[in-house]
C-alpha cells in the first residue's frame, strides 16, 4: 500500500484529535469553544473582571497579575472592554509585584485601563527599600493595551527600579499629572507609545506626560544612588499635553548623570500649551541622542499666551539632529526653537534643526544661554523667518574638521574621489593653502 496523500494525513489527524476532544468532554473538560487552558495565560475574566467600564475590576485584575508573578512570569491578557480600577491615597490601583510579568490587551484602543479615583494607576517598579538594583523590577512589558486617566491627577505607569522592559503600542490619555514617572531605569524600549490630551497644572515643573530621571526624592521611596541610563523611544508619539512631552533631568538626589538615552522618529505636537518645552534635556545628561524629532507649537491652553521655548538642550556628549520645529500662524506660541547650553568642557551639538514658523519666535531660532562655558557645534541649523540666533552668540566653537594636509602641490589626485569646487587643501611643505575653483586648483602663500 502506497503513502497516503497529505489531505488523507490531515484528515486523519483531525480525526485523532476529534477524538480527543470527545474523550475530553466526556471526563468533563470545557468545551471546544471555551479558552484553552495555559500554564502561562491568565486572562483577568477568568478572575471575574467585568470590563464594562462601570464595576470595580481593581481585585480581579490584581488576582491575575498576582498569579502570574506567582508562577514566575507569564501573560495577563485583557480581553476588549474597559477596567475600572481605584487607586487610593496611600496605594497604585494595581502593582506588579514579581518578573517577567506582560499586560497584553486586545489593542491599545479596545483594551483599556481606567482609573476610577485620583491616585497611581499601574506600579511597575523594584523595592522601595532597595536603591543598590539588586531588587528592581526586570523583565517585564505592557503591549497593546489602553490607560485612561479619567480626568483625574496622578501618574499611569510607576516605573522606580526598573530594568529590562519594553513598551509597545500602548495608547495613554485623558491624565491631568504625569503620565509615566521612571526613576532608575535601566535598558529597556518603547515602540509607538502615544500619549494623548494629559497635561499637568499650567506652569508645572515637575508634571511633563514623561520623565526620566535619576531620583524623585532626596531619601527613602524614590531616591536613586544609580542612574537612568539604556532607555530607547521609537516612533513614539505625543500630543495635545501642556506642560511638556519628554523630559531628562538628574532629579533631586543630584548625584550621577542619566546617560545613553536615544529618541528616534519620535513627534511632540500640542495646541494646549501651557508652559514648559516639549523636549528637556538638563545639564546633567551625557549621550542623549534625538534625531528625526518633529516638534509642534500649535496654540495655547485656555487662559494662558506665553510663548514657550520648544527644546531646551543642555546634555553633553550627545547630538540634536534632523529636527524640524514649526508653529501655528495664529498665534506667537514660540519664544525660542531651541534653548541651547553648553557646560564646561562639553560641546552643544546641533545638527539640521529647522525652524518652519508660521508666527516668527520672539526670540531667535535657536537661544545660546550667556551661563554656557563650553564649545558649540551648530551645523545647517536655521529658521525660514525670524532671527536666527539669540543670547550670547558664542565666542567658542568646536573645530571644524581638519583641512587636507598634502606634502607638495594639491591636485585632484591628492584625494581618493575627485573633490567639488570649493574644497581646500594645505600643501604643509611648501605652506600654501590651495582651493578648487571650476576645477583648477589656486594657491596662496601662508605666513
Amino acid at each position: 500500500m502506497g503513502p497516503k496523500s497529505p489531505n488523507v494525513r490531515r484528515r486523519a489527524l483531525w480525526g485523532a484529535a476529534a477524538g480527543l476532544a470527545g474523550a475530553a468532554m466526556i471526563a468533563g473538560a470545557p468545551s471546544a469553544a471555551a479558552e484553552p487552558v495555559s500554564l502561562d495565560w491568565f486572562n483577568v475574566k477568568g478572575y471575574g473582571a467585568v470590563g464594562n467600564g462601570s464595576d470595580d475590576d481593581t481585585a480581579a485584575v490584581q488576582a491575575a497579575i498576582n498569579a502570574a508573578a506567582a508562577a514566575g512570569g507569564g501573560t495577563v491578557y485583557f480581553p476588549a472592554g474597559k477596567y475600572l480600577v481605584t487607586p487610593t491615597a496611600s496605594d497604585p490601583a494595581l502593582s506588579v509585584n514579581g518578573n517577567g510579568v506582560r499586560l497584553v490587551g486586545a489593542s491599545s484602543k479596545a483594551s483599556t485601563l481606567v482609573k476610577k479615583t485620583n491616585g497611581i494607576l499601574l506600579r511597575m517598579s523594584g523595592a522601595p527599600t532597595d536603591t543598590s538594583g539588586a531588587m528592581h523590577r526586570r523583565y517585564c512589558s505592557i503591549e497593546n493595551l489602553g490607560f485612561n486617566g479619567n480626568g483625574k491627577t496622578g501618574l499611569l505607569l510607576e516605573l522606580y527600579y526598573n530594568d529590562n522592559s519594553y513598551f509597545r503600542d500602548v495608547f495613554m490619555s485623558s491624565n491631568n499629572d504625569l503620565c509615566i514617572d521612571a526613576v532608575e531605569f535601566w535598558d529597556s524600549r518603547f515602540y509607538n507609545l502615544v500619549i494623548e490630551a494629559s497635561t499637568g497644572t499650567a506652569n508645572s515643573t515637575t508634571q511633563p506626560n514623561v520623565w526620566l530621571r535619576n531620583s524623585s526624592a532626596t531619601s527613602g521611596w524614590g531616591y536613586s544612588a544609580d542612574n537612568v541610563n539604556q532607555i530607547h523611544f521609537i516612533g513614539c508619539r505625543m500630543e495635545a499635553f501642556g506642560t511638556g512631552a519628554l523630559w531628562i533631568t538628574q532629579g533631586t538626589a543630584k548625584s550621577n548623570n542619566p546617560n545613553g538615552i536615544y529618541l528616534t522618529d519620535c513627534k511632540f505636537e500640542t495646541s494646549r500649551m501651557q508652559g514648559g518645552p516639549h523636549l528637556k534635556v538638563d545639564a546633567s545628561c551625557r549621550h542623549v541622542y534625538a534625531s528625526n524629532i518633529y516638534a509642534y507649537a500649535g496654540g495655547f491652553a485656555s487662559g494662558y499666551s506665553t510663548a514657550q521655548n520648544i527644546i531646551a538642550w543642555a546634555g553633553s556628549a550627545g547630538a540634536l539632529e534632523n529636527v524640524l520645529i514649526a508653529n501655528v500662524s495664529s498665534a506667537a506660541t514660540v519664544n525660542s526653537g531651541v534653548d541651547l547650553y553648553s557646560g564646561s568642557g562639553s560641546t552643544a551639538v546641533l545638527r539640521n534643526v529647522v525652524g518652519r514658523y508660521s508666527t516668527r519666535p520672539t526670540g531667535g531660532h535657536i537661544y545660546y544661554e550667556a551661563s554656557s562655558t563650553g564649545d558649540f557645534r551648530v551645523e545647517n541649523c536655521h529658521a525660514n523667518i525670524g532671527v536666527q540666533s539669540g543670547g550670547t552668540i558664542p565666542t567658542k566653537n568646536q573645530a571644524n574638521p581638519p583641512l587636507r594636509m598634502v606634502a607638495g602641490a594639491v591636485s585632484d589626485s591628492s584625494f581618493t574621489h575627485t573633490p567639488v569646487d570649493g574644497t581646500l587643501a594645505v600643501d604643509s611643505t611648501n605652506k600654501r593653502l590651495y582651493v578648487r575653483v571650476s576645477g583648477k586648483w589656486l594657491s596662496t602663500a601662508l605666513s
